[in-house]
């Protein structure tokens, strides 16, 4: 309470440090119009008294008629310039009366923002979180400093790769393995486009292998920002009648299945990609993440259908029950969108209290990404890249997975 207490004297002081200046340039205009008036009525009535004496001096033959003649004319040129003053002091006056009119409109424009300002701020601001000073921080921002560095030190260890294996490449195309390296340092890189290209030359050289295939649909997907157009769907559906095992193909299909509308059969796709998995696979989090996102938004009940344990479900946040799935089946649209909204709202809390657990950080971010929260995805992606900046397998699969969503770095 004391917070807003401090705010509102502050708000209180601010405004009328601005509301001030108005109101007395507006009395301060008043008064000298009044003042300026009435010293030249004043100087008028002393002209007129001048004009009476002379006619009291020639019948007194103080002045000459020559005399009187150029008194009177001098008096008459001091009231004619008096009454142009006055003319033009009461114009002055009329458009300082139109301004002063103004001024109540003003004052209460002036007012409505800083109420507007003190909505907005109740609305979003959080006077409730404790202060952060510099001196407090100084852990975090060597950690983000270290992570940019890391970052520097990464990309410019992968171009130098990437200009290394294009000058060889030049002098021996048919290395299908370098073409297959350079894709992955583009792709690295955020250099999605390129990669297309060196991954398209492998596809070719390799006879349209699967496994190759796979990492051009890749490329393509990242490169038109996460969407599975229809040149990435044709080289996926060509790598899955091959007999490439890489899960990139089932994933992506079940993607694009998703992105056209039909959830059910992308997540019929998932889990038959994930219960077919190694235990051990690096991917299977995520995968079942996605599974878990997309049935909860959906209702749909994939209670029993998974076999597949995640090697880091020991630590990963807890996903929806039974109970959640077949109680969102029963929900509104409406209803469904405040549960989610509620758990994704338990999932960054306990993240911000235990933030080293990279497999909640990618799920925070999908999971801001499916409720329509683009900027908090973008800041936890952030966040977790600071976690884990020392990581460099985190950090790419972070990267690929902000690719894939559609959200970047700030």
């Amino acid at each position: 309470m004391t917070i807003w207490i401090v705010l509102g004297a502050l708000t209180l002081v601010v405004a009328g440090y601005v509301l001030w200046p108005i109101w007395r340039s507006s009395n301060a205009s008043a008064n000298a119009s009044n003042d300026g008036a009435d010293e030249l009525q004043r100087d008028l009535a002393v002209y007129r008294d001048q004009l009476a004496e002379i006619d009291r001096d020639i019948e007194r033959g103080v002045l000459t008629a020559g005399q009187a003649d150029a008194a009177r004319t001098e008096v008459q040129r001091r009231i004619l310039a008096t009454d142009q003053r006055i003319s033009k002091r009461r114009q002055s006056g009329e458009a300082a009366t139109r301004v002063s009119r103004l001024r109540p409109t003003v004052a209460v424009f002036t007012l409505l923002l800083f109420a507007a300002g003190i909505g907005l701020y109740a609305d979003l601001g959080r006077p409730d979180l404790r202060d952060r000073p510099i001196a407090g921080r100084t852990d975090e921002i060597m950690a983000a400093r270290q992570a940019s560095d890391n970052d520097a030190n990464r990309n410019a260890a992968l171009n130098r790769a990437v200009q290394d294996l294009s000058n060889r490449l030049l002098d021996n195309p048919d290395d299908l393995k370098g073409w297959e390296l350079l894709g992955a340092s583009l792709m690295a890189l955020g250099r999605a486009e390129e990669a297309q290209t060196a991954f398209l030359e492998a596809v070719k050289q390799s006879g349209r292998d699967g496994d190759y295939l796979a990492m051009y649909a890749e490329s393509v997907i990242r490169a038109n920002n996460g969407q599975v157009n229809a040149i990435a769907r044709g080289a996926l559906e060509e790598a899955a009648k091959s007999d490439s095992q890489d899960p990139r193909i089932q994933y992506f299909l079940g993607l694009a299945d998703a992105q056209n509308g039909d959830v059910t059969a992308a997540i019929d796709r998932w889990i038959a990609l994930v219960n077919s998995a190694p235990a051990d696979s690096g991917w299977l989090p995520m995968v079942l993440g996605r599974i878990e996102e997309a049935a909860l938004a959906q209702g749909i009940d994939i209670t029993g259908r998974i076999t597949a344990t995640p090697p880091m479900a020991a630590t990963a946040p807890n996903g929806p029950s039974r109970e959640d799935m077949e109680a969102a089946a029963e929900m509104t649209p409406e209803e469904r969108r405040e549960m989610i909204l509620g758990m994704v709202s338990q999932l960054a809390d306990r993240l911000a209290e235990d933030p080293e657990n990279p497999e909640g950080w990618a799920r925070l971010m999908r999971a801001y990404m499916v409720i329509g929260q683009p900027d908090q995805a973008r800041q936890a992606y952030d966040t977790a890249r600071q976690q884990f900046s020392d990581d460099t397998g985190l950090l790419n699969r972070f990267a690929g997975l902000a690719d894939e969503l559609g959200i970047s770095a700030q």
